[in-house]
């Protein structure tokens, strides 16, 4: 009876064990290899909701937005991928070898899973292409981040904590990309709120949102400057939102911004 009684505890854990670990992976689909070995998750063709009414002015108005299938990099670009486009002559290295609190990061082996920082959205455009990608489109960062449903993060809506990202300054510079696995997105990328800024293709346009079209859309024509999203390991809960937009001279990189890249191919 005893023996009896255990097994079917033990079979009750077993299924419950199943059951949570398909609950934690139900969103996260197909996985390819890139290249450069990156690992790329894919993001189905279909709508999803894109801005916010409880952010900044240039997020509204909140709009549904249609997308075509695509890839995008399980996490940011790290500097052992990007010291072998250094190597092969289609990058050029970063400005700025040292991170906020390390004299020596780029080109040092226990900091190659680290994301790569100190490049500009030109040096990152270069890498993407070299690697047979292009950076994502801002529509397509922000659906990869928060999915169908309007998260505020990644993971959700529940109210962040440093156990789901590097953020507030809490580990005082970058960490290994893929760190933080419960703050993944809805599609499976990793570190899409905190580490590092990330760089996407889009031109910024504070009034962008008002007039953009509802499928595909790539951003203004022209402009001054590129947009980042995804906030880094400095940022505040505010600035790590999934909707939040910021924009930079695509000429000047920092020691807080990266890049991840995408690619428009739909799932074979």
């Amino acid at each position: 009876m005893k023996k009896t009684f255990l097994l079917h505890l033990c079979v009750i854990f077993v299924v419950l064990f199943i059951l949570t670990a398909c609950r934690s992976n139900a969103a996260t689909g197909p996985t390819m290899i890139g290249e450069d070995g990156m690992t790329l998750v894919y993001v189905p063709e279909g709508e999803f909701t894109m801005g916010s009414d409880n952010g900044e002015s240039d997020e509204k108005p909140v709009h549904r937005v249609y997308l075509d299938a695509f890839w995008i990099d399980q996490t940011e670009v790290t500097n052992k991928q990007y010291a072998a486009c250094v190597s092969d002559g289609g990058c050029t290295p970063p400005f700025d070898a040292s991170s906020y609190t390390r004299p020596s990061y780029f080109g040092t082996a226990k900091f190659d899973e680290f994301p790569v920082i100190s490049v500009n959205w030109n040096q990152a455009n270069a890498y993407c292409s070299w690697a047979g990608r292009e950076l994502p489109t801002e529509a397509q960062w922000e659906k990869a981040a928060r999915g169908t449903d309007a998260h505020i993060y990644p993971w959700g809506d529940d109210a962040p904590n440093r156990n789901l990202r590097n953020y507030n300054s809490n580990a005082g510079d970058t960490t290994k990309t893929g760190n933080y696995k419960t703050g993944k997105s809805f599609y499976g990328a990793y570190d899409m709120a905190g580490n590092v800024w990330e760089w996407v293709n889009d031109w910024y346009g504070d009034t962008y949102y008002q007039r953009s079209p509802s499928s595909n859309p790539l951003g203004p024509d022209v402009g001054q400057y590129r947009v980042m999203r995804g906030g880094s390991w400095y940022d505040n809960s505010y600035i790590v939102r999934s909707a939040i937009r910021y924009w930079f001279d695509p000429a000047i990189s920092d020691d807080i911004s990266g890049f991840r890249c995408a690619r428009s191919l739909p799932v074979p």
